[in-house]
């Protein structure tokens, strides 16, 4: 698969707004130690759609949020097609036609092995913040309102419910990590696989009776045709009047305008929403004046850990590729039927 110089795009959204390279130095430094690999970053600002031009000119794209669509890969488009791997840092590929890879023949693989852990610690932390209601016990102590601090308690976890939509990695890496709390675990899935949660203490649930059951809702799912809207307004309304929902998935799961009304009428206990239907969110979101909400910015999972492990784990499936293997976590193994990628080696 090696050429004569093998031509790897990285988006700049591994680049901060202050000019300065976010990308993990060892993997920066593997990959410019591979000899005939040219690594340079995209001229587009950060989370901008992959271009025609970009996909003729580069044989690999080292990308997070940027949409491919399928004109982009389209065989018979203008230029000779050069792109033959799309290296995704993070796991949702809703921003890539992955039919239209599998015809040109683009292989898509992404990071799961490093993400797993800091998602479920994000949405660890959003329950622990709710639970000892810490922003509103920081407000009030900044206030100067020190005598009202027994006036509410918090919300213990012990026995209470965990329901997780979607087992997949992070699903069942939150149930790890909720264990030592002693809670219920409930989770839905649309296909069960009992062997994996083995040892979780899971009882899989349609999402009414998780909705309805549930003190703690987690969005741990994919967004798909069947996730698209999937809480919507009669799911909410399922919800205990003290439950929260985390949301870190994708905010088109949810309906965003439901659940305003659901929070702003204090029918459910709080919100926790890393994710939004349009991002970034408006100024004005209804959500931010919410007191009963905490909000992220789709990365509330970044930390160095995620940050180095992601990088390394798509640098490792760039110099597989340039080295004429198969790199690991393809999402789309039926691209390798396709004649551009026959040699690969497994």
């Amino acid at each position: 698969m090696t050429a004569e110089v093998f031509r790897l795009g990285i988006s700049r959204d591994f680049i901060t707004t202050a000019g300065v390279r976010s990308f993990d130095e060892q993997a920066w430094q593997q990959l410019k130690a591979q000899p005939n690999l040219h690594v340079e970053f995209l001229e587009a600002p950060a989370t901008s759609p992959i271009t025609r031009d970009e996909a003729c000119r580069f044989d690999a794209l080292l990308i997070k949020r940027n949409p491919v669509d399928a004109a982009v890969l389209d065989p018979d488009g203008p230029g000779a097609l050069r792109l033959r791997l799309l290296a995704r840092n993070g796991v949702g590929v809703d921003h890539i036609d992955l039919p239209a890879c599998n015809r040109a023949g683009v292989l898509v693989c992404t990071t799961p092995d490093a993400v797993a852990r800091p998602v479920a610690s994000s949405v660890m932390a959003m329950v622990l913040a709710f639970s000892h209601d810490l922003l509103a016990r920081d407000r009030m102590t900044r206030a100067g309102r020190w005598s009202e601090r027994w006036n509410r308690p918090g919300m213990g976890l012990t026995g209470r419910t965990l329901g997780v939509v979607g087992l997949g990695n992070i699903g069942l890496e939150l149930m790890r990590l909720a264990a030592p709390w002693g809670m219920r675990h409930l989770g839905t899935t649309p296909r069960p696989d009992p062997a994996r949660y083995a040892g979780l203490g899971i009882t899989t649930v349609p999402l009414d009776t998780l909705m309805a059951e549930s003190d703690v809702v987690a969005l741990c799912c994919p967004l798909n045709d069947s996730t698209r809207g999937l809480i919507d307004a009669r799911a909410l309304g399922r919800m205990q009047p003290h439950a929260l929902l985390i949301n870190t998935a994708r905010g088109e799961v949810v309906d965003e305008a439901a659940l305003v009304r659901v929070l702003r009428d204090r029918r459910i206990g709080g919100a926790g929403i890393d994710v939004y239907e349009t991002e970034p969110p408006r100024a004005d979101h209804p959500l931010f004046g919410l007191d009963n909400v905490i909000l992220g910015s789709h990365n509330l999972a970044y930390t160095d850990e995620m940050n180095a492990g992601s990088n390394r784990s798509a640098a490792n499936a760039a110099c597989a590729f340039f080295d004429g293997r198969q790199p690991a976590h393809v999402v789309n193994p039926a691209a390798l039927a396709h004649p551009r990628l026959s040699g690969l080696r497994v």
